[in-house]
């Protein structure tokens, strides 16, 4: 659970970061400076906040596993359902922030049609994967089962 909490976190330290930076780029731009570094910022945070939403969505399958047996069910079904919402209105806020603050509509769209195509990449380099490891744990059992093993004391020195 402590680990969720942390994951969560994590999620609004890189929301808020973006959030900072977003300002930061608009205050840039409208003194006519550089913005280029703050858009790498951005992408940084971005990139954190993603991290750490995948990696709380493992963390809660992995607590769903074994859940605590000193969290009621109703809290763990309260703490679920808000963590989710708020999420989801981060990256709300997130796409909004990239679209109206920083004026760029069309990154949004092409950020998830490649997050799309970058997860079934891994999804296919996980199922192949998957297959030779079967593979290889059938190939090893019948290697195993033609190897004869002699006791070492059947052997006279």
């Amino acid at each position: 659970m402590i680990e969720l909490v942390a994951l969560y976190q994590g999620c609004k330290l890189a929301h808020e970061g973006i959030r900072n930076a977003v300002e930061i780029y608009q205050q840039f731009k409208e003194d006519g400076k550089d913005v280029s570094q703050i858009v790498g910022e951005i992408t940084g945070h971005l990139g954190k906040f993603f991290q750490h939403k995948e990696d709380l969505v493992v963390a809660e399958k992995e607590a769903k596993d074994t859940p605590k047996v000193n969290i009621n069910v109703n809290e763990e079904a309260m703490n679920r359902v808000m963590r989710t919402r708020q999420l989801q209105q981060m990256e709300t806020e997130l796409r909004e922030m990239i679209i109206y603050q920083i004026g760029l509509p069309g990154l949004w769209e092409e950020f998830e049609k490649m997050r799309q195509v970058v997860q079934k990449e891994r999804n296919e380099l996980e199922k192949q994967k998957k297959r030779l490891l079967k593979l290889l744990s059938e190939n090893v059992k019948c290697l195993s089962k033609s190897i004869v093993f002699v006791p070492l004391y059947a052997y006279r020195f």
